[in-house]
């Protein structure tokens, strides 16, 4: 599929609303050698994505609270260092910044400021992200399983879903010269090939 994307962007518009919120995700114990998880972020500015991550977490979590809980804190640091980022060009975003997350026990969780048993192994330091929700810097919001773009950053997909979710990260065909040639992106309009995946967006964007 790399090699059918090759013609494949982000594409950044003028104008618009610059309304900046992200997505995070983790896959428990996804390796199946060391069992370690993986974590997985994006964001968007615009609807196209300015800023993603898929990045295998440094110990084994014990639960999928805890992977998720990990990946919430790489995701919130993120998102507070974006914002501030924007401030020098003068760039206004909202003052919470909206990061959704499809595990309703890890939402909880960082709304609840008390410490459950079943989270003390967790290391203090992952509490960074409970502490930003409360201060309101970001607001951890829900959305479906089928609709968590940060997906394609933790796991393997299907066809379909890798698709769609290309397409939410803001990845199109552009009208600029192949890297294969002009005869490939020909043939590539007569079959009307569409298929798209943000692994290329740092090269064509």
């Amino acid at each position: 599929y790399v090699s059918g994307t090759l013609d494949c962007g982000l594409l950044y518009r003028k104008g618009g609303i610059l309304q900046l919120h992200g997505n995070r995700n983790a896959d428990w114990a996804g390796d199946a050698i060391d069992r370690r998880s993986t974590s997985g972020f994006m964001f968007h500015l615009k609807s196209v994505a300015i800023l993603w991550s898929s990045k295998k977490q440094p110990a084994v979590a014990l639960s999928s609270t805890e992977s998720e809980y990990r990946a919430a804190a790489v995701a919130t640091c993120e998102a507070i260092w974006l914002k501030r980022l924007l401030k020098d060009p003068q760039v206004t975003v909202s003052e919470a910044i909206d990061v959704h997350c499809d595990n309703l026990n890890n939402i909880q969780l960082g709304k609840n400021p008390i410490f459950h048993a079943r989270t003390k192994h967790i290391r203090v330091h992952y509490h960074f992200a409970q502490e930003r929700v409360l201060r309101g810097e970001v607001v951890v919001r829900h959305l479906r399983t089928d609709q968590q773009v940060a997906d394609i950053f933790t796991k393997s997909l299907g066809l379909d879903k890798l698709r769609h979710f290309s397409e939410m990260l803001g990845l199109w065909p552009l009208d600029v010269p192949s890297l294969r040639g002009s005869e490939h992106k020909e043939e590539c309009k007569r079959k009307g090939r569409r298929s798209k995946l943000p692994l290329l967006a740092e090269t064509t964007a």
